[in-house]
């Protein structure tokens, strides 16, 4: 018998456990208690893991980019205090099903047991989120998805408001209730040789900030149902006010170490100042957090439409000083 499950254990999560305490440690001053702690794992083993040479991290069928554009993601949601435990283990639990269901999982499994691409498996596939399981409504809004990420991945000015968090964009029901009727993308959307890649395609239930924001919007007007964060600086509120769009800023207090609490009651509160209605909230950040600009439309394609002509002009404004 052999699971895929064998290749998650002995080479997934080994590698992800040391990039990520490696990235704990190196770029937020995690000591390696609070580290073990986080990752379920001893303190002696974190030290073993920020002791490991990083090159030889990455073994097949995971290439080292792949492994730390996952890993990047998965830190920065736990240094920001907003993946919880069960969070963490949702997170890598979907990485997972999504690398067994036609991603490097799969394909490495099927080397190592070669009946099973003699038989056509379609294990993962059918156990885990077949799309005859999906409800029309809901395959829409993932196909919706799916051609708003190729319109990212396909313009390299977009790599311009890629923050340093990453970027996810989210779409949801009409009637969500939750996180769950939200639909993102895993790890989120990164960069990787100069262009923005999803490394997983769209599923619900896989975002957790940018959904609440969504949400609280959605309060106010339920037809905003897409959402997109963005790096924020003068350049991007520079076009903003040149498109005409209708902005709010959330100006923090730099003592306040609240996080996504303040954002999403500022998100509610701004959209019903705006008569039912804004393009974007602006964060500013604050202590150790990274501002973000967050974009609203009513379907994920549109949203990435304006945002690729947005990043365009970006660009033209850098060049041109």
């Amino acid at each position: 018998m052999n699971p895929p499950c064998e290749i998650t254990v002995k080479a997934l999560l080994p590698a992800l456990r040391v990039l990520v305490a490696k990235e704990l440690a190196e770029n937020y001053a995690w000591t390696q208690t609070k580290i073990a702690r986080k990752l379920g794992v001893t303190q002696a083993a974190v030290s073993g893991y920020l002791a490991q040479d990083i090159a030889t991290v990455a073994t097949p069928p995971f290439s080292f980019d792949e492994l730390k554009s996952l890993a990047k993601g998965i830190t920065s949601e736990i240094a920001t205090k907003r993946m919880t435990h069960v969070d963490l283990i949702n997170n890598i639990c979907e990485i997972c099903l999504s690398l067994r269901r036609g991603g490097a999982i799969c394909h490495v499994h099927k080397i190592k047991v070669p009946e099973l691409e003699e038989e056509r498996c379609t294990i993962c596939m059918q156990l885990h989120m077949s799309l005859a399981d999906i409800s029309d409504v809901r395959r829409i809004i993932l196909e919706d998805l799916r051609a708003a990420v190729s319109l990212l991945e396909s313009a390299p000015e977009f790599t311009e408001l890629v923050p340093e968090v990453f970027t996810n964009i989210v779409m949801s029901l009409r009637d969500a209730k939750g996180i769950a009727d939200v639909a993102g993308i895993p790890g989120r959307l990164v960069r990787i040789r100069g262009k923005v890649t999803a490394l997983m395609d769209p599923e619900f239930g896989v975002s957790s900030h940018l959904a609440k924001v969504l949400l609280a919007v959605m309060k106010v007007n339920p037809n905003i149902r897409s959402a997109i964060n963005l790096k924020y600086n003068d350049s991007v509120l520079k076009i903003v006010k040149k498109l005409n769009l209708k902005y709010a800023i959330l100006h923090r207090d730099p003592n306040y170490k609240g996080k996504e609490d303040q954002l999403i009651a500022f998100a509610e509160t701004a959209v019903r100042k705006g008569e039912g209605w804004l393009d974007v909230i602006i964060d500013e950040g604050g202590f150790g957090l990274e501002p973000n600009a967050y974009f609203f439309d009513e379907s994920a394609t549109k949203l990435a439409d304006r945002v690729v002509r947005i990043a365009r002009m970006v660009n033209i404004s850098l060049k041109e000083g």
